[in-house]
């Protein structure tokens, strides 16, 4: 039911016009997977302030999108300590690192959270809380290893890695 996926900012491409971002998405960006086309970025890519996006959709419902790309390395380990805080304490958010957009994860019961977006728009969802954060860590996962694996001497998340080896032990409340 959930789909999530990580993009990274084509540095060589400006973005003016939000409209023109969905509508053609990969002509501002380049999906993780995409190993040729993100390997041929990496002589323009700055990873000390990796701009980039993340789509999480639930079902048909985009609960997270590429419109609200920030520093993804960043944003990433930012979900996952909103994810530790919602373990911990039934509740986590944060704020992306770069603008001023807050997510917030509030356990609702045991089996569900509910999920809050605020920028110049509110998203709210209930969402099924084993899913949820199964697949934000799992997007972080895949987003923080495939980067290693592409340029190994440029960036390093193993402290990121470990903390959602960590996350996936932690009993769900």
């Amino acid at each position: 039911m959930f789909y999530v996926n990580t993009f990274i900012s084509r540095p060589d491409r400006k973005i003016n016009d939000l409209s023109l971002v969905k509508a053609s998405i990969e002509d501002y960006f380049v999906e993780i997977r995409n190993t040729n086309e993100i390997l041929n970025l990496e002589n323009l890519l700055d990873f000390d302030y990796l701009d980039g996006g993340i789509i999480l959709k639930y079902g048909e419902q985009t609960l997270l999108d590429v419109t609200h790309w920030d520093l993804v390395d960043q944003l990433w380990a930012y979900i996952l300590n909103a994810i530790e805080d919602l373990l911990n304490n039934g509740e986590g958010e944060t704020y992306f690192p770069d603008q001023p957009v807050k997510l917030r994860l509030k356990s609702i019961s045991q089996d569900l959270v509910l999920y809050e977006m605020e920028a110049n728009d509110r998203i709210k969802a209930v969402l099924p809380k084993n899913e949820l954060i199964r697949t934000l860590l799992n997007g972080a996962e895949e987003f923080f290893k495939v980067m290693e694996d592409y340029f190994k001497e440029k960036c390093n998340y193993q402290y990121e890695i470990n903390k959602i080896a960590s996350l996936r032990k932690f009993p769900v409340q």
